[in-house]
């Protein structure tokens, strides 16, 4: 059933009457039905009545406006085919009935004004002047003027494009996003996207509303799609497949078809307003002197009309929600409680959840439940259970519905006064009313709205708190949990929740992680192994529970670790026996996360190779601390014999007989987990996932900055198997020793920072002294490389070192020809297969034809590149996985140049200064809207070349044998016509890219 209904059941029998009795109490839970009457009357009486309780005449016709400037018939079964979108029509609300007005205005003003959310009723009440004038705030006129900058003509539009609005919890950012609606419906086609829709039913249902009774889908009116409280990764996934939808109906790359407009909680709005200009727009609780004035005007009319305690919230955002300001609020409102009722109880309850629990609520069949209330008829049924609420609880809460399922439930009327009410009501002991709520079986198998309201439960001891979703801070454990182990003296609380809420959640296997990453931050490692191992067998392939017993096992180690450290005894191989199979457990568990994320195909958790090298990195630590490696350079020789060969020397044989097999394989598990990292850090952007959605199991330690980790540790690594410091190579006029073995030079190059590309490459920015150290690296390389028939990595690290050299140096001494480079690469595998991806790049690279080249030689070299690229993409899609391509960007290393051989490679640091004030977000808006594109230095720098489109795929001139597709990084710049294009070239693990394409005048 659609809509608010009102159903009379007439039975003409007394068995009849009490059949249906039953039935109306579970319908009417639900408003969808306001009222189910089981009576007994004459039909004549019927049509009377139903047209009385009608809000809206039942012949309501609804109207959008259309491109031509009319509006059309919105027809109601086309309405209800677009079941995502609350679409608003030009009349809304017109045929409202008088009776209706006059009996509901008051109290559909009220309701706003306590602090509920604004309806369109709200905003027609108040244009008509049946009520008072509606204040617009300042983001109102921000957002209007970002609005109408976007439906300006420009010829640098996207079809899609978004405006976020950001805002504190309860600030009436909700309401300044339905206000531009609002104002904007008679030009525009307006909606605001039903919650719990997919991202493919909403991009359906927004398509077909631009399009209704339109003539040609060129030619429509915009969308203004609000959609509110969404994370991310749902706002990107319908960006994405809105431009998807109107590529694939050839629709012009210029045309605006969509405005999304988001509104999301956040406690810092104006940092997130300050990140892009461009796109957001913030609201906070503090008022403007201008807003000042509004609001003290509009606060002397509402307390003509009501008492301060009906009004709460609207007279604490007129005192900026200080919290002497909350805290007077509250303590009158809760004034003469009973603190023993059960409707304080339900009040403690609504008020945690609120608290702990962003956008929660608990449903009124819930609250029946706990109150115990079984009334029967609808009429008797809402004025008990008004009466059964107390007056404290008529004041602090607010009644809602949900937009979908219609449940109807209740909230505190803000979350700053839900706040303070639990602080009022029990200072910081919230474990004990936790535990209280989770044990209340009452509540917990009620069956009406269990599953909104076990999916808050849960939330509130497992889900932790982001800034990027809106939060405060970030926090390793849910804000409750933290809260019990800050403020009730220790963990111990905390944990004795997490068990009671693991047996209640019927032994969630999530809970049991949590309880594990709590226990091992408390050193409670022996208890926090069994959790771990309890979560693990209940999911032995979820790579996300795996890392988190690896972590355990890396804690536990580096707890032991540090305790033989601070102790006073000599370390031998008997009093570090314990620790090193602590270590080889954490490096067990991180391997068994790297296979089963590799499984994974919808997630990316690199965490296992990350904490493995790690835990790698401190056992070496350990190994060379032993009292008989530590004895200086012969010491640390033979440790390092006994690593790399079989010698097993006499002092570690018996203590250390079950670890021999693992710890000589160490250094190969470093070297091969270093070579992932650095291939993943070079296919894919390091800046994405900075504002993603949390899921609950993720990592609790992430690396901030992994190309800086990369190049410190790999440089660890190199040192503990090199002979000679890299210190002492590189000062000035230091030779290089020559008896030193071909390995011991290559842990020198991973001291150096060259062990794998991306240490090398990140040397075009990141450190001071990179030409000295460069010239360094390609010094302990064979004078003679082809001869020497080194291993393919060491091809690809050489090359790309030399190509680094040249971007900062091109008149180095140390640089190498580039037919030199040139002439090691048929020393790559013959079966491409078998290539590195860092040589299938370097292929794409050294090979990519010049101006001079003859046919034959350009066709040769497409020939290479071509085949190079043939399976670039097959290595990338294995590592890309069915992640959305946003969330694994492609990271451009090189574009292409004026120049030939080496001048012909221009490394994007040279294109930093275009954007350089600009936030992450802003920076890629102007490169992805082409704005950076035109600037002058660019097309100095960077050459152009000539292709052309075909029926949406991009091709490459030049090659005669086989056509050459070019993937556009921007694929809504493609034109929707073949056609002759230009564009510049730039070079991805993937294989070559195209920037900023234009059509060939």
């Amino acid at each position: 059933m659609q809509g608010h209904t009102d159903i009379i059941c007439i039975c003409e029998s007394e068995t009849n009457f009490q059949r249906w009795q039953g039935f109306a109490e579970e319908l009417c839970e639900t408003e969808t039905v306001n009222n189910f009457s089981v009576v007994g009357m004459k039909m004549s009486h019927i049509n009377a009545t139903m047209q009385m309780i009608q809000p809206v005449k039942a012949c309501a016709k609804k109207h959008l406006p259309v491109f031509v400037k009319g509006t059309c018939l919105l027809e109601t079964n086309k309405e209800e085919h677009m079941a995502s979108l609350e679409i608003l029509t030009v009349n809304h609300c017109d045929d409202t009935s008088k009776d209706f007005i006059n009996e509901e205005k008051a109290n559909i003003e009220h309701q706003f004004y306590r602090g509920g959310r604004v309806t369109w009723m709200n905003f027609w009440l108040a244009e008509h002047k049946y009520v008072g004038e509606l204040i617009e705030r300042d983001a109102y006129q921000d957002v209007s003027k970002l609005l109408m900058d976007v439906l300006k003509c420009n010829v640098d539009q996207t079809p899609v494009t978004s405006i976020n609005i950001y805002h504190h919890p309860g600030s009436g950012g909700s309401t300044v996003a339905r206000q531009v609606l609002w104002q904007n419906r008679k030009e525009l086609r307006c909606a605001v996207v039903k919650p719990s829709y997919s991202v493919t039913d909403v991009t359906q249902h927004a398509v077909g509303l631009r399009e209704y009774e339109e003539k040609d889908p060129q030619s429509c009116l915009p969308v203004l799609l609000l959609i509110e409280d969404s994370d991310k990764d749902y706002l990107d996934d319908l960006k994405n497949e809105l431009q998807v939808a109107i590529s694939s109906r050839q629709i012009q790359h210029e045309t605006l078809c969509f405005i999304l407009l988001s509104c999301r909680r956040s406690h810092d709005p104006e940092s997130r307003c300050k990140e892009s200009a461009l796109q957001n727009v913030s609201v906070t609780h503090k008022l403007s002197p201008e807003e000042k004035k509004k609001f003290a005007g509009k606060r002397q009319l509402l307390e003509k009309q009501y008492e301060h305690q009906f009004i709460s919230t609207f007279v604490l955002i007129n005192e900026g929600f200080h919290n002497d300001s909350v805290q007077n609020v509250v303590t009158h409102l809760l004034q003469g409680i009973d603190l023993q009722s059960t409707a304080t109880l339900l009040i403690q309850y609504v008020a945690l959840l609120n608290t702990y629990v962003s956008n929660s609520f608990i449903s009124q069949s819930h609250c029946k439940a706990l109150l115990t209330l079984q009334v029967h008829m609808e009429r008797f049924r809402r004025q008990e259970f008004a009466r059964s609420l107390g007056e404290q609880a008529k004041l602090v809460f607010l009644h809602l519905s949900d937009d979908k399922t219609k449940i109807k439930s209740i909230r505190i009327i803000h979350p700053l006064i839900a706040k303070e009410i639990f602080q009022q009501l029990l200072g910081s002991q919230h474990s004990s009313l936790a535990k209280k709520l989770l044990c209340d079986d009452l509540l917990f198998e009620h069956r009406f709205g269990n599953e909104e309201y076990l999916s808050f439960l849960r939330a509130l001891f497992i889900r932790r708190s982001r800034i990027s979703r809106g939060d405060e801070c970030d926090t390793l454990f849910s804000p409750l949990i933290e809260h019990v182990q800050e403020k009730e003296g220790g963990p111990d609380k905390a944990i004795e929740l997490l068990k009671e809420a693991f047996e209640r959640f019927h032994k969630d296997p999530f809970v049991a992680q949590q309880l594990a990453r709590l226990l091992h931050t408390h050193e409670k490692f022996e208890e926090a192994t069994y959790w771990a191992e309890t979560a693990a067998k209940q999911l032995p392939n979820n790579s996300y529970i795996l890392a988190t017993k690896g972590q355990v096992y890396k804690k536990w180690f580096q707890f032991k670790w540090k305790a033989i450290e601070n102790g006073c005894a000599p370390i031998t191989a008997q009093n570090t026996t314990d620790a090193v199979e602590t270590a080889l457990n954490a490096l067990q568990c991180f391997q068994e996360c790297e296979r089963a994320a590799d499984a994974e195909m919808k997630n990316v958790n690199s965490s296992g190779y990350f904490s493995e090298v790690e835990v790698g990195i401190s056992l070496l630590k350990l190994i060379f601390s032993l009292q008989e490696f530590a004895k200086g350079a012969k010491g640390h020789s033979t440790c390092r014999e006994y690593l790399l060969t079989d010698y097993i020397p006499e002092h570690v044989l018996d203590a250390w007989e079950p670890f021999h097999g693992r710890l000589k394989k160490l250094h190969k598990t470093l070297t091969d987990s270093l070579e992932w990292i650095s291939e993943d850090l070079s296919f894919f952007q390091t800046d994405v996932g900075e504002d993603e959605e949390e899921i609950p199991e993720s990592p609790e330690e992430k690396i901030s900055h992994p190309l800086k980790w990369l190049t410190k540790i790999s440089s660890d690594y190199g040192k503990y198997f090199s002979e000679v410091s890299s210190a002492e190579i590189h000062q000035p006029g230091q030779s290089i020793p020559t008896n030193l073995t071909p390995l011991q030079k290559h842990m020198i190059i991973y001291q150096l920072g060259g062990g794998n590309i991306t240490s090398i490459l990140s040397k075009l920015t990141e450190q001071r002294d990179a030409v000295r150290i460069l010239e360094t690296i390609v010094s302990l390389y064979p004078s003679s490389p082809r001869k020497a028939k080194l291993e393919q990595r060491d091809i690809v690290n050489y090359i790309v070192t030399h190509i680094t050299l040249y971007c900062l140096s091109p008149q180095a001494s140390k640089v190498a020809p580039f037919k030199d480079l040139q002439a090691l690469c048929p020393q790559f595998p013959g079966d491409k297969k078998k290539c590195l991806p860092g040589a299938l790049f370097l292929l794409t690279l050294l090979f990519w034809p010049e101006d001079k080249d003859t046919n034959h030689e350009r066709e040769n070299k497409y020939e290479i590149v071509q085949s190079a690229v043939e399976h670039m993409e097959k290595g990338y899609w294995t590592r890309k996985k069915d992640i959305p391509q946003r969330k694994r960007r492609l990271y451009t290393h090189f574009l292409l140049g004026h120049g030939n051989e080496l001048d012909k490679f221009v490394h994007k640091r040279k294109f930093y200064s275009v954007t350089k004030v600009f936030s992450v977000s802003e920076k890629r808006l102007k490169w992805f809207s082409g704005e950076a594109w035109e600037k002058p230095e660019i097309a100095e720098k960077l050459k152009r070349v000539s292709g052309w489109t075909e029926d949406g795929v991009v091709y490459l001139e030049g090659p005669q044998k086989k056509k050459f597709s070019i993937l556009p990084l921007n694929m809504h710049s493609v034109p929707r016509n073949n056609k002759n294009v230009t564009f510049y070239l730039g070079f991805t693990f993937r294989g070559p890219v195209a920037y900023n394409i234009t059509v060939k005048e």
